[in-house]
């Protein structure tokens, strides 16, 4: 019990904190710079230039979202749901009535920090087992329905529409420097749930796999898996290892492979998260 009071404390820090990064990219770069990054909050920037202020940015959102949180209820379960209601409406008050001032007026800066921000902001959000809705939750429905088109894809369109939309609601340039932030932001909402590419996972097929895992396990004290593969052209069975390291790792654990099996066949990728014994726990 005191664990899981633990854990919900900490996702409740870490959506104050995302909400607090996502009201200062609005409030302080994105809308002084009718900068529309997509998403609902971009729709509610555009009603409000249309409708000189009578329609405010947050309260889009807010009529957006609403029906969509009550189909989707079920599907986030009734604890995300209920954090994720109220981290929407804070956000939507918040970009209403947060008496921060805007930074700077110029587009680019505006849109970099923005997205920065925002990014960083939504990524926490989503950390702290909540959600703002918007057009990833829309696109989650309408997956069900129509499942040739992925959620990805979805949201892309609407921001799409949106960043389009701008170009004709404010200006053209204006269209282009929220595209920048769009990017930006994607991007570092990634980054912030997954992580930077903090590992490599090596898959080895060697005809030598005993000696080379003898020596990480020995040598890098990693643990190596063996998994069982087929040739299918000569068809030889042989192990094939799989061994996670990390960056500084990467050059010893290739320096081992090569020095036992210069013919060996290595294959590496990124890892964005490794969670357990010899990285980070979960």
């Amino acid at each position: 019990m005191k664990k899981f009071y633990t854990t919900e404390v900490w996702n409740g820090f870490l959506i104050m904190a995302g909400l607090l990064l996502c009201t200062c990219a609005y409030c302080m770069f994105l809308v002084p710079c009718e900068v529309a990054a997509g998403g609902f909050t971009g729709i509610g920037q555009l009603l409000a230039h249309i409708t000189d202020g009578r329609i405010s940015v947050g309260i889009v959102p807010i009529i957006l979202n609403i029906p969509l949180f009550g189909f989707s209820i079920k599907m986030l379960g009734w604890r995300m749901g209920i954090k994720s209601v109220i981290a929407m409406m804070l956000l939507s008050v918040l970009i209403d009535w947060a008496p921060l001032p805007a930074v700077t007026d110029d587009m680019l800066l505006a849109s970099v920090f923005g997205g920065v921000l925002g990014g960083i902001g939504f990524g926490l959000i989503l950390r702290g087992g909540a959600t703002t809705g918007g057009s990833d939750m829309l696109g989650k429905l309408l997956h069900k329905k129509m499942s040739f088109i992925s959620v990805g894809m979805f949201v892309c369109i609407v921001d799409a529409l949106v960043i389009l939309a701008s170009a004709f609601v404010f200006e053209t340039s204006n269209a282009l420097y929220a595209l920048i932030s769009v990017v930006i932001m994607n991007y570092l909402l990634d980054l912030t749930l997954e992580g930077p590419d903090s590992a490599r996972a090596y898959f080895i097929i060697s005809e030598k796999s005993d000696a080379i895992a003898q020596i990480i396990l020995r040598e890098m004290e990693r643990g190596v898996t063996g998994l069982s593969g087929r040739g299918m052209y000569s068809g030889t069975e042989r192990n094939v290892l799989l061994c996670v390291v990390n960056r500084m790792e990467s050059i010893r654990l290739r320096q081992i492979v090569m020095s036992v099996d210069e013919k060996a066949f290595v294959i590496a990728t990124n890892v964005h998260e490794a969670l357990g014994e010899g990285f980070k726990q979960y």
